[in-house]
């Protein structure tokens, strides 16, 4: 029952927080000279941010393990997109239900992943399984030179 109840309210946060990028994205088109929408809009914002943080809270009382869960992937996620800002990501993969994501190692380790991605100079980050983030220079991994997929995407 806790797990049902958990990916219910999860679903709800995710929907809070898309409403929340709309509202930021209705707030920066917004003309500055129009202060009561501009005023308006933050308190939405605010609101659901406020919604969200509740439901959080609800999800730490109902199992305070799966919500450490929860804030350790978001960290990994957070760090691994931190590295793409920091390093132009030139391949991005990431596990589909039809698709494995693996990285192969040289010394014949295989690590399972949620997302890799290959930067400029051929090094490999990973965000895994178990919420870890993984770095990795080219000669560390065995990957072939040139990975085609047409379900993965390069970064934009």
């Amino acid at each position: 029952m806790s797990d049902r109840k958990i990916q219910q309210i999860l679903k709800k946060i995710n929907y809070l927080e898309a409403e929340v990028d709309i509202q930021k994205q209705i707030l920066f088109s917004i003309p500055s000279a129009n202060t009561g929408e501009i005023e308006s809009t933050l308190r939405v914002i605010a609101a659901r941010k406020s919604d969200i943080e509740n439901l959080r809270r609800q999800i730490n009382d109902l199992d305070p393990e799966e919500f450490a869960r929860i804030v350790a992937f978001e960290e990994a996620s957070a760090r691994f997109m931190a590295i793409g800002a920091e390093n132009t990501f030139t391949d991005l993969f990431y596990k589909q239900a039809d698709q494995e994501c693996t990285l192969r190692l040289a010394d014949g380790t295989i690590i399972d992943c949620l997302v890799k991605a290959r930067d400029e100079k051929g090094g490999w980050t990973s965000l895994t399984s178990d919420g870890e983030v993984l770095r990795f220079v080219r000669e560390q991994v065995v990957e072939p030179a040139e990975i085609v997929s047409q379900d993965q995407s390069s970064p934009q």
